[in-house]
């Protein structure tokens, strides 16, 4: 049976410089570990849509990998495995510059699950509600300051701290 994988991109398979993004774009130093929360707009005290258009004006440079999340990646796609991704920056970038995105930075994946409501074996995210939201069998919380705080209530994530862990849980 093959295995389905969905995965998160931002804070899982690439990795941003927040604090950078937000001085950039709100002239305001912070640093990661005052980023409590997944929802940068209730961290920062502003409109969701200025996190959005902050978002959508540095989202598309080239890819910051995170250790090990694109070696791991090819690896289940050189092993046939299923891989979805499921992504935030679909509403930054729309499908087919999301597409390209993906493509320009050798990121293996078969499709692209908008809603997250197919059924996988393994989701892997840094948004305890983004994984909750699923019917994957496996929830793999991706270590992030601002999860941190998650008190998984229903103990249904297994919390992660690298790709290395990962490959070892997926296979």
């Amino acid at each position: 049976m093959t295995k389905k994988v969905i995965v998160d991109i931002d804070g899982v398979v690439i990795q941003y410089p927040f604090p950078k993004m937000v001085k950039n774009f709100f002239g305001v130093d912070i640093s990661t570990q005052a980023i409590f929360a997944y929802d940068l707009a209730d961290v920062l005290g502003v409109a969701p849509v200025m996190i959005n258009t902050m978002f959508r004006e540095q989202v598309y440079g080239k890819a910051n990998f995170i250790d090990g999340s694109q070696e791991v990646l090819q690896e289940w796609w050189d092993k046939g495995y299923d891989i979805s991704i499921f992504t935030n920056r679909i509403k930054y970038m729309g499908k087919l510059d999301l597409l390209k995105w993906l493509k320009d930075n050798d990121i293996p994946f078969h499709g692209i699950d908008v809603k997250g409501k197919g059924a996988y074996n393994y989701h892997i995210d840094d948004s305890p509600g983004k994984l909750a939201s699923t019917m994957s069998e496996v929830k793999l919380l991706f270590d992030q300051p601002w999860n941190k705080r998650c008190l998984d209530l229903k103990n249904q994530f297994i919390r992660v701290r690298s790709w290395q862990e990962i490959r070892k849980l997926v296979g």
